[in-house]
């Protein structure tokens, strides 16, 4: 016989009460999505996470050459999209889309965070819950990083020799295209590409001067590029 499946089978909800488990519900909205149908895509607004209750769906990003890294499938009762909750991020760090026809709960982010702000219990144990999957998640999110800050760093190199001026003190080039424009260039998201430059400034490998990157730290950067 088939086990039914109820919110308590969601790892999330694993450990709430059926009066807590109540309170999440009554903010949850009922989604419908057809096959193929893009529920989110990585760099839109953080908004809320989801509880898969039929169908089936997949988390991916784009790698540096275009193509698809799946993080993650989901089957029903299921949850995801909450990490965005406990890492602060406003704005959602990967792309899913349902593989066929599908049902989801959405929960706000907002009234969430007010319901468990007004409930501390509550709110530990969803963030106990939340920690392994977070874990795992952030685990194969590095690992495209990595492919990605790789093709950004050759990027920037080639540049900066095709400006001839790889011998300064801080090699430089003037940045002609949009920001956007770059990123479809390179095969990666807006919101990927601006992730990874922030990361080099964080890290003191780059500085930008309006339109004109600078590499300061040429051997970190060449790192970075595997050579």
């Amino acid at each position: 016989m088939e086990q039914r499946l109820t919110l308590h089978d969601v790892p999330l909800f694993a450990k709430l009460s059926p009066t807590e488990m109540k309170l999440i519900t009554g903010i949850s909205k009922n989604k419908r999505y057809r096959k193929d149908q893009i529920i989110f895509l990585e760099g839109e607004p953080f908004k809320g996470f989801y509880v898969l209750v039929s169908g089936r769906v997949k988390m991916y990003r784009l790698k540096g050459n275009g193509e698809e890294m799946v993080l993650s499938n989901y089957g029903p009762y299921r949850s995801f999209g909450e990490s965005h909750l406990f890492t602060g991020s406003r704005f959602y760090s990967s792309c899913v889309q349902a593989v066929e026809e599908s049902s989801a709960l959405f929960v706000p982010s907002d009234e969430f965070a007010t319901l468990l702000a007004r409930n501390p219990a509550l709110a530990v144990r969803i963030a106990e819950a939340s920690a392994l999957k977070l874990m795992e998640l952030n685990r194969k999110l590095q690992l495209l990083d990595s492919a990605v800050e790789m093709r950004v760093a050759k990027y920037l190199l080639n540049e900066i020799q095709l400006n001839n001026s790889i011998r300064m003190p801080e090699p430089y080039f003037n940045l002609l295209i949009h920001k956007q424009d770059l990123a479809a260039h390179l095969g990666i998201a807006s919101a990927t590409l601006s992730r990874t430059l922030r990361k080099f400034k964080e890290e003191g490998i780059i500085r930008e001067v309006g339109r004109k990157i600078f590499v300061t730290e040429v051997r970190k950067l060449r790192g970075v590029a595997g050579e």
